[in-house]
C-alpha cells in the first residue's frame, strides 16, 4: 500500500510538471486601446471560424485575447489575439 501512495504521489508530480511545460503567457502589449474600442469576443469567434478554426474559448488576459481552438487539422493552438483587429500577436508554444 506504501509503495501505491509514493508511485502515485510521484506521478502527480510529473504531471503538474508537464503541464507546466505547456502553460504559457504572452509577455507583450496587444493593444493600448480602451477596452471599449475592442470587439466582442462573439466577433473574434466568428472571424476565426470563418478562417477555419474550431474555437473553444476566449478570454481576456491583460491587454490580449487568449483564443483557444483547433485548427483546420484539429490541432489545438493556443493564440494571443489583438482585442482591436483580431490579429493573431503570439502563439503558445511558438518560438
Amino acid at each position: 500500500m506504501k509503495s501505491f501512495s509514493i508511485r502515485s504521489t510521484v506521478a502527480l508530480a510529473l504531471s503538474a510538471l508537464s503541464l507546466g511545460a505547456y502553460a504559457s503567457t504572452y509577455d507583450g502589449e496587444c493593444t493600448d486601446r480602451p477596452k471599449s474600442e475592442w470587439m466582442s469576443t462573439d466577433a473574434v469567434k466568428a472571424n476565426f471560424e470563418a478562417k477555419g478554426y474550431r474555437v473553444g474559448k476566449i478570454k481576456v488576459d491583460g491587454s490580449c485575447y487568449e483564443v483557444y481552438a483547433k485548427d483546420k487539422d484539429g490541432k489545438k493552438v493556443e493564440l494571443f489575439v489583438n482585442p482591436v483587429n483580431a490579429a493573431v500577436v503570439g502563439q503558445a508554444g511558438a518560438k
